[in-house]
């Protein structure tokens, strides 16, 4: 595993897109040369490409929707929380003022007391077993309901949802970051349930009892005992023995709802939220070591496809990289004749772009104002067709620097052959400017492409006019 931190995020978004393409490779042509272009290691380029193929197939935008869903779900999910917290209890108050303690104990933490527990034999089986396999919980329920709301529902959803999974497994964060959404529900609906519980006390006079049909009054005694010590020690009223086997009172009945309210806050509220601390710390710690396992076969295969790209030229000299002879063209198809594609790269306004004498001899022109949307769009358009004649027009008065460079070599990459054209002002060229063009061209490993001094030039170059 690589020891680069990712964004959890962008890494998603990797897993998503391998599970699309089990159904055939997608076509990332311009993606790939972007990527390579932007990014210098193996985890950053495949990350790159994933977040380009994401926003061209619309993945970025379900996940803004998943995110949406997710607050809803969370919603939802507390209110079924709460309902299973409280709902019997507030079933019980609102039957009648007389109330009985231990019943109303159980309601209010048994079903919680229970998923705990189920979550606690979880990470040691977890930790035992070391393996990641998750049984139900609310934070499942949450991201699966989530990726299905048919309001937020997106095309891509699902795979966004099982690019979860395949992260939070790979990273052995499934048990952790399910638990946290559960714990962070359930101690919502604690607080929710205890505010209710507090304010049905405070303005409603029960009669609190310990009533039992087959069980021994002597029961009592333990369960009170057990259960208020901890309340006790910090200082909560606690009924005495003498309170459980005494006929329902005012003063009585105080010191059981002050029992119960402690008892929830204790042994439901404050459990769920040391749980919540211990998630977060460890998905603190874990998410900072997120990345891919370029181990792995599907990430391997992208990675071997970056390699066998030709690396980007450095211009600065300080910084030259090793040079190729020739820069890479595609192969053209044999027996088609390639169109030629006019391309205005960074031109200042005032040029009179498209030049009438050049745009009636190209198939298609585009303009390139320097946004990377633009060059993306460019280049897939360019990857989708069998093979372009390019002729890149830049500004005469500009200075060769990085992103030239790159640029011209994204569109040699999907071009059967490329062509330079230095476009000034007034009379069409600076006089010092296109040898200043040529002589970069010619020391750079770019000197494939065809230089073309004048606008005459450019037109031999392109061949005869259009149609």
């Amino acid at each position: 595993m690589t020891s680069t931190s990712a964004s959890f995020r962008d890494v998603t978004l990797a897993h998503a897109l391998r599970l699309m393409e089990e159904a055939g490779a997608l076509d990332d042509a311009g993606e790939m040369t972007l990527a390579h272009v932007r990014q210098h290691n193996d985890q950053d380029r495949i990350l790159e490409r994933a977040r380009l193929l994401a926003g061209r197939l619309g993945l970025l935008d379900d996940w803004v929707r998943l995110k949406t869903g997710l607050w809803i779900a969370a919603g939802l999910l507390t209110l079924l929380a709460y309902l299973l917290a409280g709902g019997l209890l507030g079933r019980v108050l609102g039957s009648g003022q007389t109330l009985n303690a231990a019943f109303a104990f159980v309601a209010l933490l048994g079903v919680p007391s229970l998923a705990l527990l189920v979550w606690l034999l979880w990470v040691l089986g977890s930790a035992l077993s070391g393996q990641a396999a998750a049984p139900w919980s609310l934070g499942q329920l949450m991201l699966t309901l989530a990726a299905r709301l048919p309001w937020v529902r997106g095309p891509h959803s699902l795979n966004l949802v099982r690019g979860v999974h395949a992260v939070l497994r790979e990273h052995r964060l499934t048990v952790w970051v399910f638990g946290a959404i559960s714990h962070a529900l359930w101690a919502l609906a604690f607080a929710v349930a205890l505010v209710t519980l507090l304010a049905l006390f405070a303005f409603q006079a029960y009669q609190l009892t310990w009533e039992t049909t087959i069980l021994n009054p002597a029961f009592f005694d333990g369960f009170v005992q057990v259960t208020g010590w901890l309340p006790r020690a910090l200082g909560f009223v606690v009924p005495g023995q003498a309170v459980l086997h005494a006929a329902p009172n005012a003063v009585d009945s105080e010191a059981i709802a002050w029992w119960l309210l402690a008892s929830a806050l204790l042994y439901g509220l404050l459990p769920r939220l040391v749980a919540l601390v211990v998630c977060a710390a460890v998905w603190g710690k874990r998410a900072s070591q997120l990345g891919l396992d370029l181990r792995d076969p599907y990430f391997r295969q992208i990675a071997t496809r970056f390699s066998s790209m030709a690396a980007a030229l450095v211009v600065d000299a300080e910084h030259e990289a090793p040079r190729e002879e020739t820069p890479i063209f595609r192969t053209p198809m044999a027996g088609m004749a390639a169109p030629v594609v006019l391309i205005g790269f960074e031109l200042p306004d005032g040029l009179g772009w498209p030049p009438q004498a050049l745009s009636g001899r190209a198939d298609q022109v585009h303009t390139i104002l320097g946004s990377m949307p633009e060059r993306l769009s460019l280049l897939s358009t360019l990857a989708a067709s069998p093979g372009v004649r390019a002729l890149v027009v830049c500004s005469a008065a500009a200075s060769p620097d990085r992103g030239t460079e790159r640029f011209l070599r994204q569109i040699c990459a999907e071009a059967v052959d490329c062509a330079l054209l230095p476009l000034g002002g007034g009379s069409g060229f600076a006089a010092d400017k296109p040898e200043r063009w040529s002589g970069w061209l010619a020391a750079s490993d770019l000197k494939a492409l065809t230089f073309c001094a004048t606008v005459a030039d450019a037109q031999q170059w392109m061949g005869p006019r259009r149609g």
